[in-house]
């Protein structure tokens, strides 16, 4: 690599370090409460609350996709987003009130609408619906 020219070592450390197997340090898990415990630690962790995991966790959970206004107007720009009879249809999103669209959209579905954007495109004249 570039950075390394002119070291000797490329970032090895000493010359001994790079010989064999024997500087691996084992193979797998090994030495994870002994040698290779700082791995450990970062990796898997001591307890689930050294990693800030507490309660239980909902297996039917569904996280929205989230879109903003500005966003949905720049896709009706490039038409990666179909308006059919001026409708814009977006399954499993939430509308975000960032920004403002420009384009004539008689109405927008999606699965959301934050209070911000609901309001803003009532005062255009756009009817939200939710899906």
């Amino acid at each position: 690599m570039r950075k390394h020219l002119g070291n000797r070592t490329h970032g090895g450390g000493n010359t001994k370090n790079r010989r064999g197997k024997g500087n691996k340090g084992g193979v797998g898990n090994a030495g994870a409460g002994k040698h290779n415990w700082l791995r450990t630690i970062k990796t898997v962790g001591t307890n689930k609350k050294d990693k800030g995991i507490t309660g239980f966790h909902n297996p039917n959970a569904t996280k929205m996709k989230e879109i903003t206004l500005s966003k949905l107007n720049y896709l009706i720009d490039k038409s990666k987003i179909k308006t059919e009879n001026n409708e814009v249809v977006l399954k499993g999103f939430k509308v975000l009130s960032n920004g403002t669209l420009t384009h004539k959209v008689k109405i927008i579905k999606a699965k959301a609408f934050t209070a911000g954007a609901e309001e803003k495109l009532k005062a255009l004249g756009i009817a939200t619906e939710k899906i």
